[in-house]
């Protein structure tokens, strides 16, 4: 698995982790943006999986900026 992978697998299951910190998780989902449409998967996982509709409307707004070619910024 390449540094890449490692990376986006890494930031996803703290996005997903319940017990991590509700800040945490919205910067894990906000660093996926650094490997854009390299991260769609993860992302797409990540709004099936988590409990928060905060973090599932973050994930999708992203995935929605992906699609549309949007320059990403993090701050949302």
């Amino acid at each position: 698995m390449d540094q890449e992978k490692v990376a986006i697998e890494v930031l996803k299951e703290i996005a997903i982790n319940g017990s991590r910190l509700l800040v945490e998780r919205q910067r894990a989902i906000d660093a996926l943006t650094l490997f854009h449409g390299a991260s769609m998967d993860a992302l797409k996982e990540i709004v099936k999986k988590v409990d928060s509709t905060m973090l599932k409307e973050r994930a999708n707004l992203y995935i929605q900026r992906i699609k549309d070619g949007t320059v990403l910024s993090m701050n949302v």
